[in-house]
């Protein structure tokens, strides 16, 4: 880290923004799961216990070939499903490990208020310097761990972000999917001449 106190503000300020940007996505996604699961859950319940009262006379205009066995067996399998599915939303705890990242997400939110207000101090001493760094390193360590495929995800749907919001301050009126895929063609292309220039090179 450079000894300048600005640019340290900077760096920790940079930091705390890409990881809360991947908190707040993996608590987004863990959100949509949790939801998506209890909704399964209920729906099941409702749609196993409507079956269970009904006799299976009910649907033979729909299923003409239908046996009570069979429907019996159909209702089991159905509740087993349901089953399965409330064991997965126990064990996974998808609604704790959202609210987890929430937290974190929260909680660097307002570090980088705090280095946002630091950086426009015209002194930043050693010991403004010494608070951010123990405060982010707390936040830091009692954060949820972030796996690495979302880590390297979230990273680069970060950086795309910067570039594009910087091009939109040249050019407010251009086309956004049409410059993200402007770009993924002038960087497959770009790797492309790499790779050549390489094989060429060891050919000489």
């Amino acid at each position: 880290m450079s000894n300048n106190p600005i640019i340290q503000v900077k760096e920790l300020k940079k930091k705390a923004e890409q990881n809360r940007q991947m908190h707040f996505s993996i608590c987004k996604k863990a959100n949509w799961i949790n939801k998506s699961l209890h909704a399964l859950v209920l729906v099941g319940s409702s749609a196993t216990a409507v079956l269970t009262f009904a006799e299976y006379k009910t649907f033979l205009p729909w299923i003409s070939n239908l046996t009570d066995g069979e429907y019996k067996l159909i209702i089991g399998v159905f509740a087993g499903l349901v089953f399965i599915i409330t064991i997965l939303e126990e064990y996974f705890r998808f609604g704790e490990k959202a609210a987890s990242h929430e937290t974190i997400g929260k909680q660097l939110t307002s570090f980088i208020r705090k280095a946002s207000i630091l950086e426009t101090y015209e002194v930043i001493s050693e010991d403004d310097i010494d608070k951010l760094t123990n405060e982010y390193n707390y936040i830091h360590e009692n954060a949820p761990v972030i796996p690495d495929r979302t880590f390297l995800k979230e990273k680069q749907r970060l950086r795309i972000k910067i570039d594009i919001s910087k091009k939109l301050e040249i050019t407010p009126h251009m086309s956004i999917p049409f410059y993200k895929w402007k770009m993924k063609i002038t960087q497959f292309c770009g790797q492309g001449n790499r790779s050549e220039d390489d094989g060429s090179e060891g050919q000489r």
